[in-house]
């Protein structure tokens, strides 16, 4: 860990963006900014100054972030690991599990948070096929002490159990990003248009998680992440697909984990599936198909058409009455960019 990953990781802890860390130290965004990215170095009073504000030795800030002066340092890297019966995807802040039983009787989903390797369990979500149920626990985001939403006596003791980053040993790397840390604003429409867009305004990851909806949303440029629960409609999706980008919208190129659970699961979406050995395709979208304003079933996949924009937002018209929308100025936890060589 460099000495900037350390500053940021005391951050993160704290919940602080970086301008409120900054006016904890009478400094500047832009200053705290550079020393995440390991740009400049605080001076000695500075990491004084954090030691006191934030109840941490100075030792702690110096001896874990040490290799910042070791130019032979391994940086922590983002990516989505596969494995029979599993696939996890890896950044900063998080790691997302999906998995199976052998029998592909079980579905699951987990999602830790924290920073690098040191993340916690804050949501779990399991559908046995065999008894028809579908169990989930997940923790109300920044509670104290922590508030546990959940239907099952089984998982909400699993909460809170520490991420084993040698988990994805016997699974290969699929993709390859990075945390995008520049702070640089995201383009409007009116600049890069609607697909690029699309494109940069979805590369990036949402949590949140409150009594009556937990939801976190990660897309990494070529997969598409989603871990939703509304407890009180006992409402449950979890799912990963390949989603691509075009001039008028998103079409739907493949989904290979769904649980969907609703109520009764009568509805003809509520489906369970998991298939780890599925790849992206190469597929000549129908856009001669497009119709603005509608949601299209092709004899290809979905095609969600633009139903409206403006500079800073974009809205694609969902399954049913849903409305896909995404905005410019959307808080974020993460943003995204692409790394070459996969």
């Amino acid at each position: 860990m460099t000495l900037g990953q350390r500053i940021q990781q005391i951050r993160i802890e704290h919940s602080l963006s970086q301008e409120e860390f900054a006016e904890r130290l009478g400094t500047t965004r832009q200053t705290v900014s550079r020393w995440e990215l390991d740009q400049t170095y605080p001076e000695i009073a500075k990491i004084v100054l954090i030691s006191k504000v934030f109840s941490v030795s100075t030792d702690s800030i110096l001896k874990d972030g040490i290799s910042t002066f070791d130019t032979s340092v391994e940086h922590f890297n983002c990516g989505v690991y596969r494995g029979a019966n599993c696939e996890i995807v890896e950044t900063e802040k998080f790691a997302l599990m999906l998995y199976c039983s052998s029998d592909k009787n079980i579905l699951g989903a987990k999602l830790y948070r924290g920073f690098e390797n040191k993340k916690r369990l804050v949501a779990i979500c399991e559908r046995d096929l065999f008894e028809k149920k579908t169990e989930y626990a997940y923790f109300v985001e920044d509670s104290h002490p922590y508030t546990a939403i959940s239907n099952s006596e089984r998982l909400t003791p699993l909460l809170s159990a520490a991420y084993d980053p040698h988990v994805k040993s016997s699974t290969r790397r699929s993709e390859s990003f990075a945390v995008d840390h520049s702070g640089a604003p995201l383009p409007t429409v009116k600049d890069a248009g609607i697909k690029k867009c699309l494109t940069s305004w979805r590369m990036v990851d949402s949590y949140f998680a409150k009594h009556d909806h937990f939801n976190f949303f990660l897309y990494t440029g070529k997969t598409e992440y989603i871990f939703s629960i509304q407890p009180k409609d006992v409402n449950i999706y979890c799912g990963a697909s390949y989603n691509m980008v075009f001039d008028l919208g998103l079409f739907g190129g493949g989904q290979f984990f769904r649980i969907r659970n609703y109520k009764d699961n009568s509805e003809k979406w509520c489906r369970f599936t998991c298939d780890f050995s599925y790849e992206a395709r190469e597929i000549n979208i129908p856009t001669q198909q497009c119709e603005l304003g509608k949601c299209i079933e092709t004899d290809k996949g979905l095609m969600w058409c633009v139903k409206r924009y403006t500079d800073d937002e974009i809205v694609l018209q969902g399954c049913g009455d849903g409305e896909y929308i995404y905005r410019r100025t959307d808080k974020r936890n993460e943003r995204f960019v692409g790394v070459d060589g996969l």
